[in-house]
């Protein structure tokens, strides 16, 4: 479905399905309004529910993601370091 983007693991991203999920709705092109955050859903719920959006609007755009638990700054900060290390 065209406006939909969903977060497909690795392999050794471990069990994420199991973790709690978040649709983060967008604007398409030709719009500007503020992006928002929902949920916590299971990964199907979070899917049905940015397919159902998008089914009834074609400018909204979907980004469906798990919500990944961090205990500390450091994690924050270590995952940061790990992606931009991966963009350089």
């Amino acid at each position: 479905m065209a406006g939909l983007t969903v977060y497909e693991p690795d392999e050794e991203d471990g069990d994420v399905d199991s973790l709690p999920w978040a649709v983060t709705f967008e604007a398409r092109v030709g719009e500007e309004w503020a992006s928002f955050l929902c949920g916590p859903y299971d990964r199907a719920e979070a899917i049905e529910l940015a397919e159902s959006v998008l089914a009834q609007d074609s400018s909204v755009s979907a980004v469906v993601e798990p919500l990944m638990p961090v205990e500390s700054a450091q994690d924050v900060l270590d995952a940061v370091a790990e992606m931009r290390a991966d963009e350089e």
